[in-house]
């Protein structure tokens, strides 16, 4: 995503930095379309770092953190694999599931 004016996302960031608290939960909403789209971002990205380490000579500090970054990168798109591949949570039971007996 791309912002027109970077004092704006300098102060979204900022502000968006000062909200955020331990325990508390930001949600935000993504279509599919989008998750996709960042998948396809991270394959590129993850090729082309491929590509640099390949050309870097062997054992040296490039390699080694193109070696990191793409990990992790894979860790990422196999996560957000999973997210899609997954079932979305039941956000509403009627009745509450009884697991044992009462207690006498």
């Amino acid at each position: 995503m791309r912002l027109a004016d970077t004092a704006v996302a300098h102060s979204c960031a900022v502000s968006s930095a000062a909200a955020s608290t331990p325990g508390t939960e930001q949600l935000t909403s993504v279509t599919r379309g989008e998750v996709r789209t960042m998948m396809l971002y991270l394959r590129k990205a993850r090729e082309r770092a491929i590509a640099i380490r390949d050309r870097s000579p062997g054992g040296s500090y490039l390699e080694s953190v193109l070696t990191r970054t793409i990990d992790g990168i894979s860790v990422e798109l196999s996560q957000l694999d999973y997210l899609l591949a997954s079932k979305p949570a039941e956000a509403n039971r009627t009745e509450p599931s009884r697991r044992m007996r009462p207690a006498i």
